[in-house]
């Protein structure tokens, strides 16, 4: 009885002994006991569920990040060299020279480049051509101008890179959004839109006036007036000192002149030539039409006039030679009243 007693109890200490000499199992053994799993179906969804939430959370954090950028257009710095005007574009050669456009540049300048960024398409394949005297000659581009034609012209000038913003786009929404954009500045004149208007007529764009003027959402007889603004003959538009002097008003009363009698309208050009930088727009616009002579008023100035030596007075003209007399010092009731005494006298004398 004995010796079956220390049989059963070896037999009950052998595995505690072959498990104490395993590593493996006195690694486990020692290890911390593991996570309990459900052990029923609604457990186990239930644990997916928590666990699914949070990527569910996340990803809902970061479409609400996303939308911040929804629709926006990266910006990116663009060698000027790679980018050339559009067809439509309107600016006249005189916007990119002057004062004003080298104050433009020189702002530029100090802020390290172009802070608002103009927009381009691609262009397929590259196209020759240039934009100034900066670009080398068959230049291949890369990029078309949508809008921004004298921040593009300003860097390309300094040498700077130009920020753009790149969209691909077609003719038409080109053209369009050029166009709105353009219609926002506040230099834009009645003959640089009739410009962009007539050659996108001229090049198929869109078939009529009223189409274009309905795209681009405008007064039908807006874009008619500065069609024809920009359709007069060349010795027309250079009776001015510049073509941006040209205004809407003046499209009728031109465009008849040139139906009428479109050889004394020549006529009056050729006699304006080399007059404009001495003469006012509108007092060029008056002679095309024979308002009054060309020479009548041109060389009227502004007489001064001195009382014992000190100046109290200036005698002017208008721009239909109407006299203006600009008086030094405020007047008193009585000096009004004496000042309209001496005129009537004056005015019946001349018998007007």
């Amino acid at each position: 009885m004995g010796k079956d007693l220390l049989r059963r109890t070896a037999m009950i200490q052998m595995p505690a002994a072959k498990a104490a000499d395993s590593p493996a199992e006195s690694v486990t053994a020692n290890a911390p006991p593991a996570a309990a799993k459900p052990k029923t179906a609604p457990g186990t969804l239930a644990g997916f569920m928590s666990t699914q939430s949070t990527a569910v959370q996340e990803n809902e954090q970061l479409k609400a990040q996303l939308q911040v950028f929804d629709g926006a257009l990266p910006t990116r710095k663009l060698d000027p060299a790679t980018i050339r005007p559009s067809k439509w574009a309107n600016r006249d050669e005189s916007s990119f020279s002057g004062p004003d456009f080298e104050q433009f540049k020189e702002e530029i300048v100090s802020a390290g480049g172009n802070v608002q960024p103009i927009k381009v398409r691609r262009i397929e394949g590259g196209n020759s051509g240039g934009v100034g005297p900066s670009n080398p000659p068959g230049v291949s581009f890369t990029y078309e101008i949508v809008f921004g034609h004298r921040r593009h012209r300003a860097c390309l000038e300094l040498g700077l890179p130009v920020l753009a913003l790149v969209a691909d786009t077609d003719d038409r929404n080109l053209f369009v959004q050029m166009e709105r954009e353009n219609r926002n500045r506040a230099d834009l004149s009645a003959w640089e839109q009739g410009v962009m208007y007539a050659r996108a007529l001229d090049e198929g764009l869109y078939p009529s006036n009223r189409q274009l003027a309905s795209a681009i959402g405008r007064d039908l007889s807006d874009v008619g007036r500065a069609i024809s603004l920009a359709r007069l003959p060349k010795p027309i538009i250079d009776a001015f000192a510049r073509p941006l002097d040209l205004q809407f008003r003046w499209a009728k009363p031109l465009n008849d002149a040139q139906q009428s009698d479109p050889e004394k309208l020549l006529s009056r050009a050729k006699a304006l030539h080399g007059k404009a930088t001495a003469m006012a727009p509108k007092s060029i616009f008056e002679a095309l039409v024979g308002l009054e002579s060309a020479d009548e008023h041109s060389s009227a100035g502004t007489v001064e006039i001195k009382v014992r030596g000190k100046p109290m007075a200036k005698l002017m003209s208008d721009a239909k030679g109407r006299p203006i007399v600009r008086f030094t010092n405020a007047f008193t009731t009585k000096d009004r009243q004496s000042l309209v005494k001496l005129l009537e006298g004056f005015l019946q004398s001349k018998d007007v």
